[in-house]
């Protein structure tokens, strides 16, 4: 009894971290930039109790005994599918539009001034600091990464020039339109692009939390930055102003798989219990 007892507990466990893998999900469902998991399941290793051996013809003998030793949780994948797309008015509020693209267009390249630590994200929920740089909107103020250096929106004469607006264009130029007043007239202005990466193995990235992703420590790349980094070039998406992308949690298909989930964790609890009280039967029996 004791192998079917082991079984039903391996099953237990296995379905009680996939069913923390959907509440994540349906936890995360306004995250900005949230991408959804999965937990994969596999067998466990087999015992043989009997191997297979040649009949008395020279032919294998069909008198083979495999006893599966339960279940595990072998990986934990993420859908990196692009989510919604909402519009917001917020003019470095940005989103990556690759939806038939690998990974759906890419990642923002995001650093953390103070100790230059590379990060990843979907969500572009930007915003600039003091000094013009742009910034995520969160605590961590992390400094958006451009193709030549970090982007920055501060107006090239600040003493002669009043900002007008701020254009994002799709490959990633952004535009400051001011008002020059010793020329007395507008001016359109690039003063940044800003770059998108993408991964050749995306599930090597790592979550760090608040949609952020790392690739590893410094130097390493186990996920396969791929070469290009300019938006809507390549397998890169474009930019969208005015935009951010929500997370891509299906929340049908999140409620219909933990009800799976759940009629399996009680056909699991029902092979443990049978098993306790077969078990129990016995050693009374014995006694």
């Amino acid at each position: 009894m004791i192998p079917s007892l082991h079984n039903g507990i391996t099953a237990l466990k296995s379905l009680s971290q996939g069913l923390q893998v959907l509440g994540n999900n349906i936890a995360n469902v306004n995250s900005l930039g949230y991408k959804s998991s999965r937990a994969n399941y596999s067998d466990n290793f087999y015992l043989h109790m009997n191997d297979a051996e040649a009949g008395p013809d020279g032919e294998p003998s069909n008198n083979i005994q495999q006893h599966g030793t339960g279940v595990h949780v072998s990986s934990i994948s993420s859908n990196f599918n692009q989510g919604t797309i909402e519009v917001t008015g917020l003019d470095l509020d940005l989103a990556i539009q690759g939806e038939a693209l690998p990974n759906a267009g890419g990642f923002f390249e995001i650093t953390d001034p103070q100790t230059g630590e590379l990060f990843y994200t979907r969500a572009g929920a930007f915003e600039s600091d003091n000094a013009g740089f742009v910034v995520t909107r969160d605590q961590y103020r992390y400094q958006l990464q451009g193709v030549d250096n970090v982007v920055s929106v501060a107006l090239p004469n600040p003493e002669t020039q009043s900002l007008l607006a701020r254009r994002v264009e799709e490959d990633g130029v952004i535009n400051v339109v001011v008002h020059d007043k010793e020329l007395q007239k507008d001016i359109v202005t690039p003063v940044s692009q800003v770059k998108v990466v993408n991964f050749l193995s995306p599930q090597y990235l790592r979550r760090v939390g608040n949609g952020f992703y790392s690739n590893g420590r410094a130097g390493q790349d186990l996920a396969g930055i791929s070469g290009n980094n300019v938006p809507a070039t390549g397998s890169n998406g474009k930019l969208k102003q005015y935009a951010l992308e929500m997370s891509n949690v299906d929340l049908t298909n999140e409620f219909a798989t933990m009800i799976t989930h759940q009629r399996s964790f009680q056909a699991g609890s029902r092979v443990v219990t049978t098993s306790d009280a077969i078990l129990s039967e016995a050693v009374n029996l014995k006694r």
